[in-house]
């Protein structure tokens, strides 16, 4: 911060890329995990081969989504190289929609990873 409190513009740019590197070293460790855990469950039945399917295709839509705003994300912190000011708080403010928009579909994604992985374990248990 300068002396009148306010953010020099770089410093804001660099802590909003330092944030969103965070964000997606984080989400790709926690999927990491979730696709080690499907290679240890093992199907005995053919009703259980569907499950970790399912749960599979979630993984995947979660690191296609992930790919995607990395992609975005890489393409607005291109264009703001050259943007102007006022350009530069558009980018800016659309780089911390798509991030506030791809944490609440990832918070979705996970939640629903979670109520899948629960129901399979309630079903090995029922067995």
């Amino acid at each position: 911060m300068d002396h009148n409190g306010s953010w020099h513009a770089g410093c804001k740019g660099e802590r909003v890329f330092r944030n969103f590197h965070t964000l997606a070293c984080v989400i790709g460790i926690a999927f990491g995990s979730a696709s080690i855990a499907l290679g240890a469950a093992a199907p005995s039945a053919d009703s259980s081969a569907k499950a970790p399917a399912d749960l599979q295709k979630l993984v995947e839509q979660s690191i296609q989504q992930r790919d995607r705003m990395i992609s975005e994300h890489d393409a607005l912190a291109r264009q703001l190289k050259d943007a102007t000011e006022e350009k530069r708080r558009e980018i800016y403010e659309k780089m911390n929609e798509q991030k506030k928009a791809f944490e609440a579909a990832q918070s979705a994604l996970h939640k629903r990873i979670r109520d899948e992985q629960r129901a399979q374990r309630s079903q090995q248990r029922s067995r």
